[in-house]
């Protein structure tokens, strides 16, 4: 067993060196729109990831995700623009707000599940929708912020390419962070909770805890993704962070499968570029999330990353799924 965790670890890590090396020379092809859609699909893989920790890892049905990368968004461009803050002190301060208002709000959720959850983030998401629009001294409002050009270390990211620099390198930080916690005990805790809640708490585990840290930490990845998106876009307005946005977010954690950090990179590049594919058909778009939501769930109900691991070309979590199967043949 060691020996087998050992080579699934250092599998994982020869393709996450590998998906690095490869999306850091991607720019050196790119013309600056395309860059943009580039830099636009890291902040949406880190908004993902954090949807995927919630809902894929914790089985949480949460819809407040759009929010909380709202308010990560707002939070680094108000910093910016009104206490001209450095973009990354500014872009940690969203992160780490979002996680904040994200444990508050779990809190309360956590004492409810399924239907009732889902009720009561949706209700979340159109207050936080509300905030934006009549916040004027901080938001601007329905009139949109635009976000000033970030700075990192003096220099001013003016181009795509510039900005690449900076989002790249956080983007990929997230993805370790996300790795390692699913790896970790909050991982095998969240694992737990979600498919054999009972032998969770019977292990000692406070349940309604872990749950409340998964929003927490998910509500931080959307606070760094929205961030991120900040800068790519330069404006916000209040009603891109609402129902469609989070829509779209659903769409790329069950594309690309839930409970995988590999699905959730996949399926943020494949929904991100799919307005681009249908540009000449914007009538066509929401019907193409719509039906690519259906065929995933009828013929990929594990997303792309179920037939990738089906495939054996996908390890399995290393040392989560060993723990659920010691459980789930105790507790049945």
């Amino acid at each position: 067993m060691p020996h087998r965790l050992l080579r699934q670890v250092s599998g994982v890590k020869v393709k996450l060196a590998i998906g690095i090396v490869a999306g850091a020379l991607l720019p050196l092809v790119t013309d600056p729109y395309l860059q943009y859609l580039y830099n636009l699909s890291l902040a949406y893989i880190v908004s993902a990831i954090g949807l995927n920790l919630v809902l894929g890892y914790a089985g949480q049905l949460s819809f407040a995700h759009s929010a909380f990368m709202g308010i990560g968004a707002y939070t680094t461009g108000a910093l910016m623009l009104k206490a001209g803050v450095p973009f990354l002190p500014a872009l940690l301060a969203g992160g780490l707000l979002s996680a904040a208002i994200g444990t508050i709000v779990g809190l309360p959720a956590v004492r409810v599940r399924g239907l009732y959850l889902a009720l009561s983030t949706i209700a979340f998401m159109y207050a936080a929708t509300w905030v934006f629009v009549h916040w004027t001294d901080v938001t601007m409002g329905a009139n949109g912020l635009r976000v000033p050009v970030p700075a990192v270390l003096r220099s001013e990211l003016v181009s795509e390419h510039d900005k690449f620099r900076v989002i790249f390198p956080v983007a990929v930080a997230m993805i370790v962070l996300a790795s390692l916690i699913v790896t970790s005990r909050f991982g095998r805790a969240f694992v737990m909770v979600r498919d054999i809640e009972l032998a969770a708490a019977c292990n000692g585990l406070n349940v309604m805890a872990v749950k409340a840290q998964a929003f927490a930490i998910s509500a931080f990845f959307a606070g760094i993704g929205g961030g991120l998106f900040a800068i790519c876009v330069g404006f916000l307005v209040p009603h891109g962070f609402g129902l469609a946005s989070m829509i779209t977010q659903f769409a790329m954690v069950l594309v690309g499968g839930l409970g995988s950090i590999t699905g959730s990179i996949i399926g943020a590049l494949i929904v991100s570029g799919l307005p681009e594919v249908l540009r000449n058909a914007r009538w066509a778009q929401e019907v193409a999330y719509g039906a690519l939501i259906i065929l995933v769930i009828v013929f990929m109900p594990n997303g792309i990353a179920g037939v990738l691991r089906k495939r054996g070309l996908l390890a399995r979590t290393p040392m989560i799924n060993p723990l659920l199967d010691r459980l789930r043949a105790r507790f049945g």
